[in-house]
């Protein structure tokens, strides 16, 4: 059973058209104890229709050299609930939360040609990867390629570039058509097969609209890549949550 604890919001600000970064402290004298690459689960006190509350999965962004503080970028999603609170918290609002989950982290320090593609909000699980202290022999060999419906419409692209640049690493972004346009998928395919081929890579992390990254997966398995050289984090659009419905 996830264990509930509380985290305090220390300051908020406005990022691009969407976006909101929110700076939160762990309450309490235990330690956050994650891994960059990880979420938490936040408990947003909103109501569903069977009376349980809407629960919400948000990537750590900021690094875990810091466990006591650390920071969410929230995409506000036109009927989201959970994106609604976040977005609308003022500071001092304590928020609960389980975890950290997730497997999202690199499988060992050796440096390899690493390539990470994200799409939409999935830019906040690749942004808290590369920030963490596991990941730090990837990063002069890192090339990030991100997908989304325009450079301002979340993250505004060139903060997401002075990031990712600051940490050693490459980085490209391309607009895109929006998730579930029949055009997507192979428009990001193409570009980031091309990347993959350029960058000779080794070590590939896919976060974000499942229906690109698990057909994205696929091709590089196809293309020689070993299937257990990638890491998938579907945000939305995943595959195996629609089976087991």
């Amino acid at each position: 059973m996830a264990v509930s604890r509380i985290a305090r919001i220390l300051s908020t600000a406005p990022m691009g058209e969407r976006g909101r970064l929110l700076h939160l402290q762990v309450q309490g004298e235990e330690a956050l104890g994650f891994t960059g690459g990880q979420y938490l689960i936040f408990n947003t006190g909103v109501p569903r229709a069977d009376g349980k509350a809407h629960k919400r999965a948000y990537s750590l962004v900021s690094s875990d050299e810091d466990q006591r503080t650390f920071s969410l970028c929230v995409y506000r999603l036109a009927e989201g609930p959970g994106s609604a609170v976040l977005h609308e918290a003022p500071v001092g609002t304590e928020l609960p939360f389980s975890g950290p989950w997730g497997s999202f982290l690199p499988d060992d320090s050796t440096p390899r040609s690493t390539l990470v593609v994200a799409t939409d909000s999935g830019i906040t699980a690749a942004l808290g990867l590369l920030r963490g202290r596991a990941f730090a022999p990837q990063r002069t060999r890192t090339q990030v390629v991100w997908f989304s419906e325009s450079p301002t419409v979340f993250l505004p692209a060139a903060w997401v570039r002075q990031e990712v640049e600051a940490l050693g690493c490459r980085f490209q972004h391309h607009s895109c058509p929006p998730p579930n346009h029949p055009e997507r998928t192979a428009h990001a395919l193409a570009l980031a097969l091309e990347a993959a081929r350029a960058h000779a890579t080794e070590r590939v992390y896919l976060s974000g609209d499942g229906a690109v990254l698990h057909p994205l997966k696929q091709s590089l398995v196809d293309s020689g890549l070993e299937a257990g050289g990638i890491r998938l984090e579907s945000f939305f659009n995943n595959p195996a949550r629609k089976a087991a419905a």
